[in-house]
């Protein structure tokens, strides 16, 4: 299994209680989604629909600041969540694994606002696949196992062997404004761009791979997810896996969407 890591300008993720969820629609009209036709088929992008895995409050550190001088640490909901993909079509889907990821809050119903450091501040651009890299077999997509292709069964439902980390700001308290989020509902939505193919590689795709099912990628939303912030999260100081930021602007910004 593979994990992605977002620090959204505040650290990194440990992640060990769970939450439960409630699933709400998307303010937007519709999903917005770019697919690709596989030789002359027009392939219906699949569904996409996120879970919880596991959740935890924390406290994230400061750097390049003497003890003395640290202000009171934010704290922050740090989340493990799994995308699923259905395909309610006829034939099995051909999916590319790897997308970029970013992340929508809101704290009440209605426009969701991206959240900062959600879509690829600490991670490179996916360029486009004009080749199969090495480690899949062109005559079969997932055969060796790889990471690169999964196949969504028609009228089926398969788990992303990815697990995505998101970190989201819950409280600061500052000079310059004070924030709390706790107490309040948290609205959460992913947005993924999959990993963009040639049109030469699709259609190679399309001949050597019919028999596995049609190739799509593009741009799927997922579900919305429903957090209950508990008035007085349960926290303890934020395990680091890579450097870590003080959240300010994530924090600024959640608090904005809610005034409007």
């Amino acid at each position: 299994m593979r994990t992605r890591m977002l620090q959204n300008l505040s650290g990194v993720v440990q992640v060990c209680v769970c939450l439960t969820v409630t699933l709400h629609a998307f303010a937007a009209s519709g999903p917005e989604v770019v697919h690709l036709p596989s030789r002359g088929q027009t392939v219906s992008p699949p569904e996409a629909t996120v879970k919880v895995l596991e959740a935890n409050y924390c406290f994230a550190r400061f750097h390049g600041l003497a003890p003395e001088r640290l202000p009171v640490p934010p704290l922050v909901l740090q989340l493990k969540v799994q995308v699923s993909y259905h395909d309610a079509g006829t034939r099995p889907m051909i999916l590319p694994l790897d997308h970029e990821l970013t992340v929508y809050t809101a704290l009440k119903p209605g426009l969701m606002k991206r959240l900062p450091g959600s879509n690829g501040i600490f991670a490179p651009k996916l360029a486009l696949m004009d080749h199969l890299p090495p480690d899949v077999n062109p005559k079969n997509p997932v055969r060796p196992s790889n990471d690169v292709f999964t196949i969504v069964p028609a009228g089926g439902e398969i788990n992303s062997p990815l697990v995505e980390e998101i970190t989201v700001p819950i409280y600061r308290k500052s000079l310059r404004q004070n924030v709390d989020l706790r107490g309040r509902r948290l609205y959460i939505k992913l947005q993924l761009d999959h990993q963009p193919l040639s049109p030469q590689l699709e259609a190679a795709m399309s001949d050597s791979w019919s028999s596995f099912g049609v190739p799509w990628t593009g741009r799927l939303r997922t579900s919305t997810l429903l957090l209950d912030v508990p008035g007085s999260p349960s926290a303890k100081e934020c395990v680091e896996k890579g450097p870590a930021h003080y959240p300010h602007r994530g924090l600024d910004e959640l608090q904005g969407a809610q005034t409007k």
